[in-house]
């Protein structure tokens, strides 16, 4: 009798020890959530923000924690410059959660800081995409890695009839030099058809690993205009060539509904000389 005891005590020990080796596995991620900065994006230019409780962003957040790509990202920042860290120094996510033809999305900017040699810092950013399901968010569609050029990451978003116009800029805050790209997107049942709209100042070049193609340049920015025109702007540095004249290159975008498409608004450059005084 005792026997049995004895081995039905150690067949219990024995299929208790795989369950306890997944819950001490499971620590990892829950550590990283917590040390993980996290920014909502109040994004929607033409409307009120979405409502969300304090609830539903603590689940959207924790679940961005666990699906942070740090092995990613941390072999990009291996390619670019040996990081002196293995595990990134700071985390920070901004997100954006948009609905789009009754389904939400959360499109959320990714961004990992490893130390580098000489007391430099290597950061690299990851752009995502989830759809959110009756099974729980979904990615739809992730970038590849890229290192970053300015601080921050910011969405501004624009419904366009029953889709949205997204602006995704890295930078540019405070008058300053930023990236950015300006898409659309359409459901599809593997994922998301992409329209990559960004135009470009044509006298600035940005060579970079940008999720699309890049637009460079300062203040940049998209507004509704009259309640209806959507439009996206940029301009180039202050230019005061040999005091006498002061040039401000800038371009304005108005956005066409039927084409799907940013087009260039005519406008007229202000020329100031000390000659014309």
């Amino acid at each position: 009798m005792n026997d049995r005891i004895c081995i039905r005590l150690l067949l219990m020990s024995l299929t208790a020890a795989p369950l306890q080796a997944v819950n001490l596995f499971a620590v990892t991620p829950v550590s990283a959530v917590r040390h993980t900065e996290f920014l909502r994006e109040s994004s929607a230019i033409d409307e009120n923000p979405m409502h969300m409780t304090p609830r539903e962003e603590r689940r959207i957040e924790h679940f961005l924690g666990h699906m942070f790509p740090v092995v990613q990202m941390r072999r990009y920042a291996r390619e670019i410059a040996e990081p002196a860290s293995f595990s990134p120094i700071s985390r920070h996510v901004s997100y954006a959660v948009i609905e789009q033809e009754g389904v939400r999305f959360v499109m959320a900017g990714y961004r990992a800081t490893w130390n580098g040699m000489a007391e430099s810092k290597n950061v690299v950013n990851e752009l995502a995409i989830y759809r959110m399901e009756p099974s729980g968010p979904n990615q739809v569609w992730r970038s590849r890695p890229w290192q970053a050029s300015y601080p921050d990451l910011h969405f501004l978003v624009a419904k366009s009839g029953s889709r949205n116009v997204v602006l995704f800029q890295e930078g540019g805050s405070g008058g300053e030099f930023g990236l950015a790209s300006v898409f659309s997107f359409y459901n599809a049942p593997k994922g998301l058809l992409l329209h990559d709209l960004t135009p470009s100042l044509p006298w600035l070049r940005a060579s970079e690993r940008f999720p699309f193609r890049t637009l460079y340049g300062r203040q940049i920015s998209m507004r509704i205009q009259n309640a209806r025109d959507l439009i996206l702007s940029a301009n180039d540095q202050e230019y005061n060539l040999n005091m006498s004249t002061i040039v401000r290159p800038g371009r304005s975008w108005l956005y066409n509904r039927t084409r799907g498409c940013f087009e260039r608004m005519k406008s007229y450059t202000d020329v100031m000389s000390r000659s014309d005084g």
